[in-house]
């Protein structure tokens, strides 16, 4: 019993230093907590703490891209940070693993092997390294919101980037919104001058950045008058509607029954709207197709 104690206050101690760390620790804090390297040892074996560079650990819940970030020698960063924070990104950017690293950093190491050092960037085909001085401390292991957003600007096509403001600042009605007013004051400050029009075209009614994607195809387009979010009717909200008669749905594969929107879209035609549905993969994959159905329908009617 008492060795059962000894244990789980050395679990405990551990714990605190990682926590302390924002889930990340190097063998020094462990140190200063008087908790030897043979103890370290011990709880690494039992996943207390986790291993991902030498002389720096990790609590084993944090996620596998932060894992996989201080391993290389820095927090996540761009996509992968933005990602994390749940906003939108274009897709199989996943592939790479954005870090960030400060000027001066040495002996970085391979994304997914921590005992390979880096003799370039081009060891690791998925690894993309942002070298420089963050704005802000990282939180957890990853970029702050702020630095996210200054770092994905360069990473990500204009309508993209766009989309990650758009989700940043949506209010979801089960939670506030991840930008603060604060933050994004700050974001616009630090912005450079020709990437400050990203946030003229930023619309918090957006729930997906399909809708962002949509939208901004339009307004290049000229197609128009549009309102986003238009209510219609009291059990009829719909994503856009176009010149007070087409109706645009952006499906987003997650999030629509096809039962259910047939039976939706039955009642819209019932009351004089012609409706449109685009899937996910035509928004990303093809929207010029779909900027182009849009044109030819409104030219119909």
């Amino acid at each position: 019993m008492p060795h059962h104690a000894d244990r789980s206050e050395l679990d405990a101690r551990a714990r605190t230093v990682l926590a302390a760390g924002g889930g990340i620790a190097h063998v020094s804090a462990f140190d200063a907590a008087d908790i030897t390297r043979r103890q370290l040892g011990l709880l690494h074996g039992r996943r207390v703490v986790e291993r991902v560079r030498i002389g720096w650990f990790v609590d084993p819940g944090l996620p596998w891209q932060v894992k996989r970030a201080v391993g290389v020698g820095g927090p996540a960063a761009c996509v992968t940070a933005a990602e994390l924070w749940g906003l939108p990104v274009p897709p199989d950017s996943h592939r790479t693993l954005h870090v960030a690293v400060e000027e001066h950093r040495s002996h970085l190491r391979h994304s997914r092997d921590h005992r390979w050092v880096l003799g370039s960037v081009h060891d690791d085909e998925a690894l993309e390294l942002h070298w420089g001085h963050l704005e802000e401390e990282p939180i957890a292991g990853r970029a702050s919101l702020v630095d996210t957003l200054l770092l994905l600007r360069d990473c990500v096509p204009f309508e993209w980037f766009v989309a990650a403001l758009d989700a940043a600042v949506h209010e979801p009605r089960d939670g506030a919104r991840i930008l603060t007013d604060a933050d994004r004051d700050r974001l616009s400050a630090l912005l450079p001058r020709r990437s400050r029009a990203a946030l003229e075209h930023v619309d918090g009614s957006a729930e997906s950045c399909l809708e962002t994607l949509l939208r901004l195809g339009m307004v290049r387009r000229g197609i128009g008058p549009v309102v986003a979010q238009a209510q219609l009717h009291p059990a009829h909200r719909v994503d856009f509607l176009i010149r007070g008669v087409l109706v645009i749905e952006a499906d987003g594969e997650a999030f629509h029954d096809p039962e259910r929107d047939g039976i939706r879209d039955a009642e819209l035609r019932a009351l004089g709207f012609v409706v449109l549905r685009f899937s996910y993969r035509a928004i990303v994959f093809d929207i010029e197709r779909v900027l182009d159905e849009i044109e030819a329908v409104l030219a119909a009617l």
